[in-house]
């Protein structure tokens, strides 16, 4: 993959002239556009959008990749696989994180967001790298597709050793007003027309420890693949999504935010009603806040999946839960 030829900014030297006292970093790279034209090959790989970061100011550099883009399609039919890559000083790109897929199985003209995000927690300090997603071509292309306002943006932050744990507030950690947590990726879930409505799953947990602010407000961000079929072209599945969390020692965890609803297609368009019907592959993101957090509490926030009806098949994965808590009193 040529990365020369995108534009980006290059602040590497931007970036060493000033020092953020609260040990945090935000950066957003250009926008950026990734085209693919009837008749393209498997495997045709486009950059979509490239940012470069410098962690020499960092111990214990955490990264959150946000991308966002707005794909729109001129009768495509096809999957595109979205990947992040790092390279650092020179070396080979490597992948970090999971592929991110877009399937649309019948020839459409549609615009659609897509979006999502990933961790990078096991970059090494005082390294300069450069962050690039590409999206190839999982299938033959047929129709135009193209990738319009692709971004990428990234938050660092300071990792603690001892975020990880509930624990009290040491002199280190009050120094930093940030807290950037990534939680784990759940297991692929699966929901078939036999699953009974009113299921529920477990998508992603994350636990954060919160004791070193004072006045904290979290912001949850919420990530995965949806992959869908349906045998008929009039059948569908809905699932809702919500966040819960469970802080100290109570006993029933409570609902943070509202619920956000995934719904497969539901369509008449070919009448009478046809096998095997049609399917897809998209993200499915969202994000909530929680600012109603007592001080010095230790809380595991869940994503939690309940079937609602289940007349097709939808696959849940590459799930993340992240958190990025603040401290409202913070001054720098």
């Amino acid at each position: 993959m040529n990365l020369s030829e995108v534009n980006f900014k290059d602040d590497f030297g931007n970036s060493n002239k000033s020092s953020d006292s609260c040990g945090q970093l935000l950066k957003c790279g250009e926008v950026s556009q990734a085209l693919f034209f009837n008749g393209a090959s498997i495997g045709t790989s486009v950059p979509a959008a490239i940012i470069k970061l410098d962690t020499s100011k960092f111990s214990n550099p955490c990264i959150i990749f946000e991308f966002t883009s707005n794909i729109i399609g001129t009768l495509f039919q096809g999957t595109l696989n979205f990947q992040l890559y790092r390279s650092c000083n020179n070396q080979l790109p490597i992948p970090i994180g999971p592929p991110f897929y877009f399937t649309q199985s019948i020839p459409a003209v549609f615009a659609n967001m897509f979006s999502f995000f990933i961790c990078d927690c096991n970059s090494c300090s005082n390294e300069c790298c450069t962050y690039s997603i590409v999206v190839s071509a999982s299938t033959p292309v047929i129709g135009n597709v193209g990738v319009f306002a692709a971004r990428l943006a990234a938050i660092i932050v300071d990792k603690s050793n001892d975020d990880d744990d509930c624990h009290a507030c040491n002199k280190l950690c009050r120094n930093n007003r940030t807290i950037l947590k990534c939680g784990t990726s759940g297991s692929t879930i699966s929901v078939t027309p036999s699953t009974l409505a009113g299921t529920t799953f477990t998508v992603s947990t994350l636990t954060l420890n919160n004791s070193c602010l004072f006045n904290p407000c979290v912001k949850l961000e919420f990530t995965s693949t949806l992959a869908y079929s349906s045998p008929t072209t009039i059948d569908s599945t809905v699932v809702n999504f919500r966040v819960f969390k469970l802080c100290n020692n109570l006993s029933n965890p409570i609902p943070v935010g509202p619920q956000f609803a995934f719904s497969v297609p539901f369509t008449t368009l070919i009448i009478p009603p046809v096998i095997p019907g049609f399917s897809g592959t998209s993200t499915f993101s969202f994000f909530v806040c929680d600012c109603d957090i007592c001080p010095h509490e230790c809380c595991t926030y869940s994503v939690v999946a309940t079937t609602a009806t289940t007349d097709a098949s939808v696959t849940i994965s590459n799930t993340r839960l992240s958190a990025i808590a603040v401290d409202n009193n913070c001054s720098c």
